[in-house]
């Protein structure tokens, strides 16, 4: 796959996150999930370098289940950026039409043994959160990450419960901060949960002194 020099830079630091954290466990037994975000401007090319992230993961037998999750307007771009970079064989399921059929599509590709690709928007990611946790995907790419900004969202503490069960996590932003530094939270509790914890109250008291009527404002 041709990149240009950031590409390669963001897909290199993206790698050196994700082979640390193989076949490797936190002291729990559970599987050591990692989390990288390419906070890259628009038109750098941050799908074409997520591909090729997935592609070291398919190389290097990391990779069989696969969740990319994106605004309903730019799903269609994923399954048509696939086809014409991604240098591995794979099944993309661009789930489509009421919930029962995505529903069975989600099931279908579970019982498959090559490389599955399932791409959904968030407004349906979270209304079939369980179906995906039974879908089990390996690596989940949140693309235009900064729509879990606001935590407190239920499409927000889905994505949340799907990355703690997934060993590699991408998020895709070119505008992480669209309002205050608060922001960071929710979307790195996706991406790592150890960076800031779990709780956003503890993180908003360490980091930010409230302010305004009934301080509400983070200063």
């Amino acid at each position: 796959m041709n990149l240009f020099e950031h590409q390669r830079k963001a897909r290199d630091f993206a790698v050196s996150i994700f082979a640390k954290g193989i076949d490797k466990h936190d002291y729990e037994g559970e599987p050591h999930n990692c989390g990288a975000a390419l906070l890259m401007e628009m038109g750098c090319g941050k799908t074409v370098t997520a591909i090729a992230i997935s592609q070291w993961l398919y190389e290097h037998r990391q990779l069989k289940r696969m969740l990319i999750v994106a605004p309903l307007s730019i799903l269609s771009v994923w399954e048509e950026e696939l086809q014409r970079f991604a240098e591995f064989p794979y099944t993309v399921h661009l789930l489509k039409g009421n919930l029962p059929k995505k529903k069975q599509a989600i099931m279908e590709a579970r019982f498959k043994s090559d490389l599955q690709i399932i791409i959904v928007n968030y407004e349906s990611a979270w209304r079939l959160e369980k179906d995906i946790l039974s879908f089990n995907p390996d690596l989940i790419i949140a693309d235009e990450g900064h729509k879990l900004k606001e935590g407190r969202t239920s499409q927000s503490k889905s994505m949340h419960r799907l990355g703690d069960k997934a060993k590699f996590k991408l998020l895709l932003t070119g505008t992480v901060i669209t309002n205050k530094e608060i922001d960071v939270f929710s979307q790195y509790r996706f991406l790592d949960k150890r960076i800031f914890g779990t709780s956003f109250v503890i993180f908003r008291n360490r980091y930010f002194e409230m302010t305004g009527y009934g301080n509400h404002t983070p200063k």
